[in-house]
């Protein structure tokens, strides 16, 4: 039996996404891990492979729900697993190879505590750190991003050890977690914190880029890193967002071994309208068109 498997937290009002989601990994990851949601009780969760919530009420605490969900991985002789919230589905061919062989043992091999799918060579990554030969780029840098929560592959002990950690906060959410776990100064392991990667996810992606396309995707970076120091001289002439959405930053499909949107299928609380641009763009297919449709449902129109 491989230790290796998927976790997928619900949020139980995106109940709805989760299901997207299931659909698209069977589709786009063929013979992936075990996949298991969490967060949603045996009633709410009908078809979808999942640990059934301790916690029959309503709200739920997400970091309470996802370290029993590990618990109960972790009894079953499960060691690593990718952790990604409900609304991050593949929205391409995801690269089976490297999914559950490469990187899986490259955590193994390397001791690696957690291994980022959202790669460095994206426009929004702004933190530096030695890149190694394997393409992998250790986030040794006090301000690098740890323990973030787009999909990404963890020791399901290191997961455990953050959740623990995020249950001793108030904000027990996805987003207590980051800027809980980020802090260089919490009282993680400093083996984990020195034990974290990032992919370059072009050079793992089923078409990666290659020649003009590759200059391209490493001018497009360096342009949204230097408009992005713009963004808190805006932030201070009253521009609120305005800047950060007419440059799109949150618009953009990342091509990795899990191809993804960067926010997903919900931002701030609603879909994600840079998403329904996207669908829109690729209607053609019938799944997108089904998950057109169940957005609009949502009041996205």
């Amino acid at each position: 039996m491989s230790d290796l498997c998927i976790l997928v937290s619900v949020y139980h009002p995106y109940k709805w996404v989760a299901d997207f989601t299931h659909r698209f990994m069977d589709r786009f990851w063929p013979d992936h891990p075990p996949l298991f949601f969490c967060g949603l009780t045996s009633e709410e969760a009908g078809d979808l492979p999942h640990i059934p919530c301790r916690d029959q009420g309503l709200p739920r605490s997400w970091a309470k729900f996802v370290r029993d969900a590990c618990e109960d991985l972790a009894a079953r002789g499960y060691k690593k697993c990718y952790f990604l919230l409900e609304d991050h589905p593949p929205l391409a061919p995801c690269h089976v190879g490297h999914l559950n062989e490469t990187l899986p043992e490259l955590l193994d091999v390397m001791g690696a505590a957690y291994i980022g799918l959202m790669g460095w060579d994206n426009r929004r990554f702004l933190a530096r750190g030695p890149v190694l030969a394997n393409g992998l780029m250790h986030l040794t840098e006090r301000e690098s991003p740890r323990f973030h929560l787009h999909p990404s592959l963890f020791r399901l002990d290191v997961l455990m050890g953050c959740l623990d950690l995020l249950l001793q906060q108030k904000n027990q959410t996805p987003w207590g977690f980051e800027k809980t776990c980020d802090k260089a100064d919490n009282s993680l392991p400093e083996e984990w914190k020195q034990a974290c990667y990032q992919i370059r996810g072009e050079d793992l992606a089923v078409h990666p880029s290659v020649g003009m396309g590759r200059l391209l995707r490493t001018a497009e970076r360096k342009f949204y890193h230097r408009a992005m120091s713009l963004v808190p001289v805006t932030q201070k002439l009253g521009l609120g967002m305005a800047f950060w959405d007419a440059l799109g930053y949150d618009d953009f499909f990342y091509n990795g071994p899990y191809p993804m949107f960067y926010a997903g299928v919900m931002s701030r609380g609603k879909v994600n309208p840079f998403l329904l641009k996207y669908l829109e763009r690729h209607k053609s297919d019938p799944a997108l068109q089904e998950l057109i449709a169940a957005s609009k449902a949502q009041g996205a129109a």
